[in-house]
């Protein structure tokens, strides 16, 4: 499983754990095992997982940083948030992954799970942490 593989499976599993912030790491990865009949997660999708649940506060609240004043993360599609979520987890934690490439692959799944028309928001908000 590549890469880009990899975040597929973990958008839709953080995607999953956003929607119910009471299942552990394990729950989800076990739910998504069962949804996608995979007998495992690669290494780099159980890293994203794994990170970006464990670090979901901090993400969510320098996301919330970068909101246009008035709007809440709450009011934000649900898997834009976690496409979000797991670029800033790399921009901020992987020291394998280029932010630009964090950037290219959220846009990436923009394109594939959600409306176009979020990609500029999408690289709005993911610009403001590029160093």
């Amino acid at each position: 499983m590549n890469q880009h593989d990899s975040r597929r499976i973990a958008l839709q599993a953080i995607f999953l754990s956003n929607q119910d912030k009471d299942l552990t790491v394990q729950e989800v990865e076990s739910k998504i095992l069962t949804v996608f009949n995979l007998k495992q997660l690669s290494a780099y999708s159980q890293s994203l997982i794994s990170g970006v649940i464990e670090n979901r506060a901090q993400l969510e609240a320098d996301i919330t940083k970068h909101l246009k004043s008035g709007w809440r993360l709450e009011r934000v599609n649900a898997i834009v948030v976690a496409i979000i979520e797991i670029a800033l987890y790399e921009i901020k934690y992987s020291e394998n992954i280029e932010p630009k490439v964090a950037v290219n692959e959220a846009l990436n799944l923009c394109d594939e799970f959600a409306d176009p028309k979020t990609k500029p928001f999408v690289n709005g908000i993911l610009a403001n942490f590029m160093n």
